[in-house]
């Protein structure tokens, strides 16, 4: 998967979370964590990531971050919980 179709997920999950005002204030907060973490893991070069032990530290945190969502949002919120799934799924074979 290239970085422009995760863009494009996370721009989905973004269209998601808005159309659902329901979701809690502290769920909408990680999930832009979420969002700011994966942004700047992608903004570096492969070459930058490989080199910088920070890179892997930010990639656990995203993988902890997505999972505890994940178990947050699985009753009240299926659709995102669904486009979650897939980013976790897509960053997995990215090797975040």
């Amino acid at each position: 998967m290239n970085r422009e179709e995760l863009t494009a997920l996370l721009q989905r999950l973004h269209t998601e979370l808005a159309a659902r005002p329901q979701v809690d204030a502290s769920t909408r907060e990680a999930l832009q964590t979420l969002d700011a973490d994966i942004q700047r893991v992608l903004a570096q070069s492969d070459e930058q990531a490989a080199n910088d032990p920070q890179t892997r530290d930010d990639q656990d945190d995203i993988n902890v971050l997505a999972q505890t969502l994940e178990a947050k949002l699985e009753t009240d919120h299926p659709v995102l919980v669904s486009t979650l799934r897939d980013l976790m799924d897509r960053l997995g074979k990215m090797g975040i």
